[in-house]
């Protein structure tokens, strides 16, 4: 018999619970704590809603002190189709749980826009697409010489997700479903663990205390932040994947071009996170940065989660705008 280290002992005994609680409970998606930097993320109805061409990069990691980084990435495309009445976007993934897991998945979405009444704008929203695992057995030490590995070192599937989202000038909000098929995700045969679905609510309104509404007519020229302006925001979020309901309770307050909110994430169940928050706009660029500190007293053990995200947004010369651009926080 052979005995493996205490960090591949470590990694076997993480794992272990996670194959185990997922065959148990379902799998489960990575989530994101910058919920508006990763908009095509949460809800597929925000394809197309800036009245821009945006390009959105993501990066979340969360080390373990000796031993390896789950980290997770997000790439998303979106931009409104005159022609189609909508908006298209490309979603990339990649999570990568401590070098053992790489999950990559890829999606195209489709929102149609509908415009209901001069100030209320309703977006359905499609998503279809295909996500791979790849699971690395060969990294691990087995405690019996010999003993045979898994079946399968990697599992493909198709996926989809549907989400609605409507806003007016100062409000906004939504309900979207991932994993609609339920897809098998299982490295065993004859296994049935499967993904569950997730379902996604989130509400917010944004205020400019001070500032003189909008004209009515849907339109609307300015874009971007204006220096000095001063806006507050406040959201909910609830995410249900089972067997774990969250709920994030958020609040952002910015003076542009600079921006600073918190979140208190409420995993029923289990101990809360707290969620901080910087961000700033420069030009076309908009960078923010993020920090999950868990009220449990682990975050010395994992070093807390990192997040970054990167923005870049491509605005259309065309100068009558037909739509009312959804005002939201950028991160």
């Amino acid at each position: 018999m052979r005995l493996p280290s205490a960090k591949r002992v470590f990694r076997l005994i993480i794992f272990s619970s996670l194959l185990l609680g997922a065959s148990a409970s379902m799998g489960q998606d990575p989530i994101f704590s910058q919920f508006f930097s990763s908009p095509l993320y949460l809800n597929p109805a925000f394809a197309g809603s800036t009245g821009a061409y945006r390009f959105v990069l993501n990066s979340r990691a969360q080390p373990f002190v000796g031993f390896n980084t789950f980290s997770t990435f997000n790439f998303s495309y979106d931009g409104f189709v005159r022609p189609l009445y909508g908006g298209l976007g490309l979603l990339i993934t990649s999570d990568l749980q401590a070098g053992l897991i790489m999950k990559n998945q890829v999606s195209g979405i489709y929102t149609y826009h509908l415009r209901a009444s001069d100030d209320f704008h309703i977006h359905f929203g499609a998503q279809a697409g295909y996500t791979r695992s790849d699971f690395k057995w060969q990294d691990l030490e087995w405690a019996v010489d010999g003993e045979p590995v898994p079946l399968y070192d990697q599992v493909g599937y198709a996926n989809f997700a549907a989400g609605i989202l409507f806003y007016s000038e100062n409000i906004y909000g939504g309900i979207a479903a991932h994993n609609l098929s339920e897809p098998v995700e299982a490295f065993y045969q004859n296994s049935e663990q499967r993904l569950s679905r997730k379902y996604t609510a989130h509400f917010g309104m944004h205020l400019r205390p001070g500032q003189g509404q909008q004209p009515r007519g849907g339109h609307q020229s300015q874009r971007g932040p204006q220096s000095g302006t001063f806006s507050i925001s406040p959201n909910i979020i609830v995410q249900h994947q089972a067997p774990f309901t969250r709920i994030n309770y958020g609040l952002y307050a910015g003076l542009d071009p600079l921006l600073a909110g918190v979140w208190l994430r409420q995993d029923l169940g289990r101990p809360y996170t707290l969620v901080y928050l910087l961000g700033a706009e420069f030009g076309a660029f908009r960078m923010g940065y993020s920090y999950d500190h868990s009220l449990s007293g682990f975050s010395g053990a994992t070093q807390g989660i990192h997040e970054i995200s990167v923005i870049f947004s491509m605005y259309s010369e065309s100068k009558n705008i037909k739509y009312r651009i959804l005002n939201c926080p950028a991160f």
